[in-house]
């Protein structure tokens, strides 16, 4: 394994909130004996250090506890989650770059679709329109990114391009942290780390690669030097669309989330529906509208209103890879407010894609607390959250249901 691959794997172990390790097995890698239209991706790390994912159904999540034990899909190694279309996506990482298509039977059990590998891995998979994902595969240490249009409800590649990061940038180390595709466009965001130190020496502007769609050809970058790079590390949720195709850019620079550095005030930017520039007279300073606070993660909800998981500590406080301390949040992206939900602890992520879900009014996500992990159920209007389920896993990497 090269440097990049071992210093990847500690920074992986770093994000990583050890709990009790449950020692699990899977009798069927092709089916799931549990049924439920609810399903976890839990996360079990064994004796070694290494992973084993289980993505496990449920009839119910807010009572009981939850276990992979004996149940589920099982799959080694190191994957994110993702869900369209009634068909979760593992993106496997590491040393396993594949991808994985899980379904639900007719009578409530999970079975496995699909297995396809690549030689490298996929950072993202978004969906164009209700036939058509695209995928990327970018690194740090790599001078090509390649876009992969799948169908839906499968992973059968339809059309593979590839792009010279030279096109976008001379600096060595852009990484991935968003991707939307919105009506002709694909909108990527990314931020210059070191490939061998993970370092973050560029943090003065904002910038996002536009291409063209469905053809992905690279048209031009778009910066912003009000604020720092767009997303960090494993997270994701660099950019955003709300439902009148405004697209919303966080920017950061958190070191719980892999910067080095912060030279720029953190904030929210927003490329307005039809534009393909970043519009210069809407700025959300989040730091003074929370008090102090970071946003770390985002999920949109809806009616200009997103879930967030919100640092509560100062930057040059930070514990940098932790990922925390975060407090779960609702924002307002019109009325440029953070309000906090109560009755959720404080609590650290898992350095990587939020693994939560949105049913109406309430998003379900686990949260670790001392004696273990547990499912809370928050309302978003009303900013309430229920106590669920406990959960046996070392981390939950995705969280949802058919």
């Amino acid at each position: 394994m090269n440097k990049l691959m071992m210093n990847l794997g500690k920074l992986i172990a770093l994000f990583t909130i050890v709990f009790s390790m449950i020692a699990c097995s899977s009798d069927d890698d092709s089916g799931s004996a549990n049924q439920g239209d609810y399903a976890l991706s839990l996360a079990i790390q064994g004796s070694t250090g290494d992973f084993t994912y289980y993505t496990v159904p449920f009839e119910d999540v807010m009572e009981g506890t939850l276990s992979a034990a004996g149940q589920g899909i099982e799959q080694p190694g190191y994957y994110e989650f993702v869900s369209y279309d009634n068909t979760i996506y593992s993106l496997g990482g590491l040393d396993n770059d594949n991808v994985v298509a899980i379904s639900q039977n007719a009578d409530g059990s999970l079975n496995q679709t699909g297995d396809v590998s690549f030689n490298q891995q996929l950072e993202d998979l978004v969906e164009a329109d209700n036939n058509t994902l695209v995928s990327v595969s970018m690194s740090s240490s790599s001078d090509v990114l390649t876009f992969r249009k799948f169908n839906t409800n499968s992973v059968t590649v339809a059309e593979e391009k590839t792009v010279q990061v030279s096109n976008f940038t001379d600096l060595v180390g852009p990484s991935y942290s968003g991707m939307v595709i919105r009506d002709d466009h694909l909108f990527l965001s990314y931020y210059i780390s070191d490939p061998n130190t993970f370092d973050t020496d560029y943090t003065d502007q904002a910038e996002v690669a536009v291409f063209s769609y469905p053809e992905l050809e690279f048209e031009k970058v778009i910066t912003d030097n009000r604020v720092g790079p767009i997303g960090g590390f494993g997270v994701n949720s660099g950019l955003v669309e709300d439902n009148s195709g405004n697209i919303y850019a966080l920017s950061h620079s958190n070191p719980a989330n892999g910067f080095s550095q912060s030279t720029k005030p953190s904030g929210i930017l927003r490329i307005d529906a039809g534009e393909t520039e970043f519009n210069e007279d809407y700025f959300f300073d989040i730091e003074s509208a929370s008090g102090g606070n970071n946003t770390a993660h985002l999920k949109y909800l809806g009616n200009g209103k997103a879930f967030a998981e919100m640092n509560v500590v100062d930057r040059d406080s930070q514990e940098r890879w932790s990922d925390g301390p975060l407090q779960s949040a609702v924002i307002d992206f019109e009325e440029q407010t953070v309000d906090l939900i109560q009755g959720v602890p404080e609590h650290r992520g898992n350095g990587r894609k939020l693994a939560a879900l949105q049913q109406g009014d309430d998003v379900y996500m686990c949260v670790p607390e001392e004696d273990g992990i547990y499912v809370y159920r928050m309302d978003t209007e009303s900013l309430t959250a229920t106590k669920g389920a406990k959960v046996e896993a070392t981390f939950v990497a995705g969280f949802f249901k058919f």
